[in-house]
């Protein structure tokens, strides 16, 4: 979770901002199929009794629809390609970090604590511990 309080996103940021592109561009499109499938603005409209594909309502909506789901789609996806990486990605652990320094930290505590369990188990018992202190030899 982020540690920042919620800040107000730009109109950039937020989903607003592809939906009202898109809105617009769809209604610009079925407005233009709208238009073109009447017969222009020369023709008197032609009145179609069908409720199939040609009734030229129908025939907006439908590239109402198409431009809207087709533009919010290619423009969600642009906006989330040029979206900058937030900086805690590049800290800490996981597969594309850096896991190095982690890893010998967690090394370092492993020994650590079998060292003092040894030494623990070796006070308990009332021995010496097994290895020799370094720079000397072992007797036997």
């Amino acid at each position: 979770m982020p540690e920042k309080p919620k800040e107000r996103r730009s109109l950039l940021e937020t989903v607003k901002a592809p939906l009202i592109f898109s809105f617009a561009l769809a209604f610009v499109a079925g407005f233009v199929t709208l238009i073109f499938s009447s017969g222009g603005s020369d023709n008197p409209r032609v009145e179609h009794d069908s409720a199939g594909v040609d009734n030229p309502i129908n025939l907006a909506l439908l590239a109402f629809g198409i431009a809207f789901i087709a533009s919010l789609l290619i423009v969600s996806m642009l906006q989330l390609a040029s979206r900058e990486n937030p900086e805690e990605l590049s800290q800490g652990a996981g597969v594309n970090r850096n896991s190095e320094e982690l890893y010998r930290q967690q090394v370092a505590r492993r020994r650590e604590k079998r060292r003092s369990q040894e030494a623990e188990e070796a006070r308990r018992a009332g021995e010496a511990p097994e290895d020799p202190p370094y720079g000397q030899r072992s007797e036997g």
